[in-house]
């Protein structure tokens, strides 16, 4: 079964040829990558034209979103088997046999996912639980020591294919005959949980969503996350607000919603009496309340859709 790579990118100049180098690396062909870039400003296309001749590359004049790109690069794939794969991300040699050795022995798998690792090969969180609604009011060390074995983390220990209920999508893989009912990426979703939602689709036609450990994906965890940490943190919001009223129900989505408006409340109150009582000479607290002020300011304001991740395609109403 041979694999289409699609690489979303947004100007990731330093990051988006060593991330098609391993693909060829491992026995990939150029011409089965597919890239496509969100609107970038830095020089990460015109120095991918100059170093690659047979890929494809779908510009995009602004940030659509991740979703959006996602299903723009399938349907420009044609194989049997599509990898979704972040520009910071790397195969480690044998990954693409692995995965396609997942596929062909569990057909009933409709999204795979690869062993997430950091530069080290120290292993990286790549399965999660559904979200709950309950469960966004726990630390995450409560959840790690209160939720069955295989809903969470790293699972560093498993060697043999497993089904999981949520895949990390910096390596998710898609079989296209499954296309047909599963569908494409909610392109409601911007940035986060697209891939969750998706795996939650999954399991409801009764597919499988298969973790395949043998397939090991270096992974620099948070690159958007740490360049833009208020923007990033609305889009989580934002997202896990979206799925709430998608998943699990209006109900849901109101206690959610007031959760975050006041635990941002909070957290900005706390980090701004740090800040002061520090005589504003700690640079983390300045940030983290710079962060924590824009975020409230966020919901404050009535959450609008402009807000968030620079470059965005302007959308027709509130998220």
């Amino acid at each position: 079964m041979k694999i289409t790579v699609i690489i979303v990118n947004y100007n990731g100049e330093s990051k988006l040829i060593p991330c098609i180098e391993s693909w060829i690396a491992d026995g990939g062909s150029e011409s089965d990558v597919v890239v496509v870039d969100n609107g970038s400003v830095d020089k990460s296309i015109s120095i991918l034209e100059n170093r690659f001749l047979s890929l494809r590359i779908i510009r995009n004049a602004c940030n659509g979103g991740f979703a959006k790109a996602v299903n723009q690069g399938i349907s420009q794939s044609c194989q049997d088997l599509v990898l979704i794969l972040n520009n910071d991300a790397y195969l480690v040699p044998g990954a693409i046999r692995a995965l396609q050795k997942c596929a062909v022995e569990h057909p009933t798998a409709a999204l795979i996912g690869a062993r997430l690792v950091d530069q080290n090969l120290r292993p990286q969180n790549v399965v999660a639980p559904f979200p709950n609604v309950w469960r966004d009011f726990l630390p995450r060390f409560l959840q790690r020591l209160f939720l069955p074995r295989g809903q969470i983390g790293r699972l560093e220990a498993e060697h043999e294919p497993m089904s999981v209920p949520t895949l990390i999508g910096a390596a998710l893989m898609v079989r296209r005959s499954a296309l047909k009912r599963l569908g494409l990426m909610d392109e409601d979703f911007f940035f986060y949980l697209e891939e969750t939602e998706w795996c939650y689709r999954a399991h409801i036609l009764g597919f499988d969503v298969l973790l395949c450990p043998q397939a090991l994906v270096m992974h620099e965890l948070g690159g958007t996350a740490n360049r833009y940490r208020a923007a990033s943190r609305i889009e989580f919001h934002r997202s896990r607000l979206l799925y709430a009223r998608k998943v699990e129900g209006s109900l849901a989505w109101f206690i959610l919603s007031i959760h975050y408006y006041f635990s941002s409340s909070i957290n900005l109150i706390s980090n701004a009496l740090a800040m002061a009582l520090t005589f504003f000479q700690v640079s983390r607290l300045r940030r983290k309340t710079r962060m924590y002020a824009v975020v409230w300011l966020w919901h404050f304001s009535g959450r609008p859709s402009g807000w968030g991740l620079p470059n965005k395609c302007p959308r027709s109403k509130n998220d």
